[in-house]
């Protein structure tokens, strides 16, 4: 019982970090739209919010542990020895990309470790989606309805999370050319663009960790 209350706590701190993170993204990155400010204040709002999303990301993938241990510690499904090594192993490496990329910013090798994040993420959301619509079609191997269906949205947010990141990547190149060459409608109109659709993406995504965290608490099914 220790066991799951600890894993329990660490849990929800890990969520309440990556859910504070996501909102302070989210409302830095809605300001840039904002054309009345000069491009430094623009650009301090860019910079703030890639800074602060590492929070976020870092939260996702250690929470890959605490899932884990918190499924082995209240029961809900079998944690083998090798279940368990291969969430740590996941969740260290992912963590450990996470770090080298955001310390390198604007290199080949933050670049290069963002397609490694991305393709991790298609294929990580693609098993839990997997996974979890297979449970609730069959029962098996989850029978535990609301678990499969957690399972099944942790999936999503992979995918989504993924959509944010490739929504928001037009947005470079006309800020760019604001910086240098200053600002045009077409310029202003394709930023805002590129934002609101990853905006969209994040609400979509902030909408799915609170169904899921329902689904955790409340056990509605």
């Amino acid at each position: 019982m220790a066991s799951a209350q600890f894993w329990n706590i660490a849990h929800a701190v890990l969520f309440a970090a990556w859910l504070a993170g996501d909102l302070t993204v989210f409302a830095l990155t809605a300001r840039v739209k904002n054309a009345g400010l000069d491009v430094p204040a623009r650009m301090k709002l860019v910079l703030a919010a890639v800074r602060v999303h590492v929070v976020p990301k870092l939260c996702f993938a250690l929470m890959l542990i605490t899932g884990i241990e918190l499924v082995g510690a209240v029961g809900v499904y079998p944690l083998t020895p090798g279940l368990r090594a291969a969430a740590y192993i996941m969740s260290v490496s992912w963590a450990a990309v996470i770090v080298a990329g955001a310390a390198a910013p604007g290199t080949a090798l933050a670049a290069n470790l963002r397609i490694i994040e991305l393709v991790f993420e298609a294929f990580t959301g693609l098993a839990f989606v997997a996974y979890g619509l297979n449970s609730l079609a069959t029962g098996a191997p989850i029978d535990d309805t609301w678990f499969a269906a957690k399972l099944f949205l942790f999936g999503l947010v992979f995918w989504t999370a993924i959509a944010a990141d490739v929504g928001f990547r037009p947005f470079y190149a006309p800020f760019s050319e604001t910086v240098t060459d200053g600002a045009t409608p077409e310029r202003e109109e394709a930023i805002a663009a590129a934002i609101n659709h990853s905006l969209a993406a994040k609400g979509a995504l902030l909408v799915l960790m609170i169904a899921i965290a329902f689904l955790g608490r409340f056990k509605p099914f």
